[in-house]
């Protein structure tokens, strides 16, 4: 594997490695925040992972996927792998779970956010719970076996969850556009990388101005 195609610690399997501590509730979050943050790209695709990397580590990576880069080189060589050539560039974007900003961004907007999120956990937890038990209605049964008013009241529950998680995401992305921490912290990273030209440089470097 290339040195550029995942995080240091990951790309060296350690026998002493710790696991990540932080919980599924405040990954997402975190996941949230910074994914309504990241700019679009042409065809490029980032995903967001958090991992424990350490305090002195850097708070965000950004690291090519190293599948879709060899995928893609050979279907430069290879005619019969072309289609990989039209498919999206894939990027990770690596939160630093350690690093005291990242700690920092999770503590603001969980504090932030709180009071409007609340009504809408509430509703998807309630969705959630409703969902598992229709599906566990229909195990072990044929299509035709299965209420109609059960089909319908999955479809439509599995519509709420959506519709629930799509205002989660926005209001965390009210949050995330206000917070000028976070898009210095997603530009550092896309600088490090020279995936920061143009206007978004010119940003990035008023807003460090500011910033000092």
């Amino acid at each position: 594997m290339r040195v550029d195609s995942d995080a240091v610690d990951n790309l060296i399997v350690k026998d002493d490695k710790k696991d990540d501590s932080m919980s599924k509730p405040a990954q997402d979050i975190l996941s949230n925040v910074f994914e309504s943050q990241i700019p679009k790209m042409g065809k490029i695709e980032f995903n967001i992972n958090i991992n424990s990397m350490g305090e002195a580590s850097q708070p965000v990576i950004v690291t090519r996927s190293e599948y879709m880069r060899r995928m893609k080189e050979m279907s430069s060589i290879q005619s019969g792998m072309s289609f990989y050539g039209e498919m999206p560039d894939m990027y990770n974007v690596i939160l630093n779970s350690d690093h005291k900003l990242i700690q920092n961004v999770l503590v603001d907007a969980t504090s932030a956010c709180s009071e409007n999120i609340k009504p809408f956990s509430e509703i998807l937890e309630v969705s959630k719970n409703r969902a598992s038990e229709l599906k566990k209605a229909k195990e072990g049964k044929k299509a035709e076996e299965v209420p109609e008013s059960d089909k319908n009241e999955l479809d439509e529950v599995e519509k709420k969850i959506l519709e629930t998680e799509s205002e989660i995401k926005r209001i965390y992305s009210d949050y995330a556009s206000k917070n000028k921490v976070v898009h210095e912290l997603i530009d550092l990273a896309l600088l490090q990388n020279g995936m920061l030209k143009g206007e978004a440089l010119n940003k990035f470097i008023k807003r460090s101005i500011e910033l000092i």
